[in-house]
């Protein structure tokens, strides 16, 4: 799953970091954040998976919720610029969600629904200390099952 995720960004030109769960997600966004790095996809460390059983007693497919913000940093601290690097991040969203929609679809060969569902994002022109622009997003994706 988390490898997944990683895959789906670094292909489209993002690169991705799973926060830690004992620090505040600006300090950690400050400290992974260079030149270099740019754009990032900060993901959320809680995955929540929700898991089921079939009619016939096997478990389905995990379905894990994503929560991740995707952020760049404007050229300059004009309010146009930091609206209109959100707008470039909201476009790569949807590159990185159409990417990983096409990394899990070969997966899952038995799965009849979509294996990336309840998609939503929402532009943030400027977050934490160093004014990063970008998106906030949350989206749902199934998992495959290891055979043990």
């Amino acid at each position: 799953m988390i490898a997944d995720i990683r895959t789906a960004a670094e292909a489209v030109g993002i690169t991705a970091f799973i926060t830690n769960s004992n620090e505040k997600i600006e300090v950690q966004l400050n400290r992974i954040t260079s030149q270099a790095d740019l754009p990032i996809m900060v993901v959320a460390w809680n995955l929540q998976a929700s898991i089921t059983f079939n009619d016939n007693g096997f478990l389905d497919n995990p379905i894990v919720n994503v929560s991740c913000l995707l952020m760049n940093k404007p050229d300059d601290s004009s309010k146009d610029e930091a609206e209109r690097v959100s707008e470039e991040m909201y476009f790569l969203y949807l590159d990185f969600i159409q990417k990983l929609r096409d990394i899990l679809s070969p997966k899952l060969r038995n799965y009849q629904g979509q294996p990336v569902t309840s998609v939503n994002c929402g532009l943030v022109p400027r977050y934490g200390l160093g004014k990063h622009s970008g998106v906030r997003g949350d989206f749902s994706m199934i998992t495959v099952i290891k055979n043990c």
